[in-house]
């Protein structure tokens, strides 16, 4: 018994459309992990952006590093209008 063309086509169809169901999920997984490492890298580029850069804080000495983190916190506690603890 040989395959006829039409009988070809049909197993075809038919694998075709098996691998389309068995991918569907495996696009579906790759796409949110693409869209969840688009995010960290976002958020990384954002936490750069918040770094102090300044080289005259980067030769301060840590005390004086540390009052003048301790006023812009101060500073943006108010501005927020929150009261932190002393």
């Amino acid at each position: 018994m040989s395959l006829t063309s039409s009988d070809l086509d049909e197993i075809r169809s038919i694998v075709q459309s098996a691998v389309a169901v068995a991918i569907k999920p495996l696009q579906d997984e790759i796409e949110a992990l693409r869209n969840d490492i688009s995010e960290i890298y976002d958020m990384i580029a954002e936490l750069k952006r918040g770094v102090v850069t300044d080289p005259k804080f980067k030769r301060l000495s840590i005390e004086k590093k540390l009052l003048a983190l301790n006023a812009e916190l101060l500073e943006a506690a108010r501005q927020a209008g929150i009261t932190l603890p002393r």
